[in-house]
């Protein structure tokens, strides 16, 4: 079950995809398509360290604390 996102760490957005008239394949130095690759691996690396702040705040407050042994 997913659990619901942080109030104050809001899920990144994808960043929008350009449209195909919007490259004007000339080779320009900031190429649309190009500026939206560097923009989409830098939201998928923040939507994977979004997830694992998720994770780590849904993981319940006992992780970590050992349980007594059973004496034999």
């Amino acid at each position: 079950m997913p659990t619901p996102p942080l109030p104050h760490d809001p899920q990144p957005q994808a960043p929008s995809k350009p449209g195909n008239d919007e490259c004007c394949h000339s080779g320009c130095t900031f190429c649309v398509l190009e500026m939206y690759q560097e923009d989409l691996a830098a939201y998928e690396e923040a939507l994977r360290a979004w997830q694992q702040r998720q994770q780590a705040a849904a993981a319940p407050a006992t992780q970590g604390i050992k349980t007594p042994r059973k004496r034999a």
